[in-house]
């Protein structure tokens, strides 16, 4: 006997499995349709504000974020966190930004001071991270699974 998978899908809300079909979550409530025509705009100013009970990190791009201008900057200034910027994933974004700025700054200097072999194996640690985290967000973004921020109206979803 074959056994039939169960084709479900997460809400990006409350990470609660529903039917692949569904219309809304079970357990919070979202129409999954608002996600997907979420606005990333609109989401960043809700992260820079503070307020984040509006945002959920949806998997597909949103219709404001263009899925080539991402895999530029993630394939050019990924080092950097410049696709994190464009998305508004700020604190990943500085994160990579500091570990790329060192990554740069100790490049330069090592060519030039000789015998920076015991500062670069500390440092080596977070500028792997960043080169991981580069690499992972590269692939999710040909694949359509990075998370990006999407801002939802959920008052409506409430009633």
């Amino acid at each position: 006997m074959r056994k039939v998978k169960y084709r479900a899908k997460r809400c990006p809300r409350c990470e609660t499995k529903n039917d692949y079909s569904a219309y809304s979550c079970s357990e919070c409530g979202l129409i999954f349709s608002r996600v997907e025509n979420g606005s990333n705009k609109l989401a960043k100013e809700y992260i820079l504000a503070g307020e984040k009970e509006y945002v959920v990190k949806a998997k597909q791009f949103p219709k404001d974020v263009s899925k080539r201008t991402f895999l530029l900057y993630c394939g050019f200034l990924g080092l950097f966190g410049a696709h994190n910027f464009y998305v508004g994933r700020y604190k990943k974004a500085v994160y990579m930004l500091i570990c790329g700025l060192v990554a740069f700054v100790l490049t330069v200097i090592g060519s030039v001071i000789p015998n920076l072999d015991t500062i670069m194996s500390f440092i080596s640690i977070p500028i792997g991270f960043d080169a991981i985290f580069w690499i992972f967000d590269f692939t999710e973004g040909c694949f359509n699974i990075y998370k990006i921020p999407v801002a939802v109206d959920f008052k409506e979803a409430l009633k």
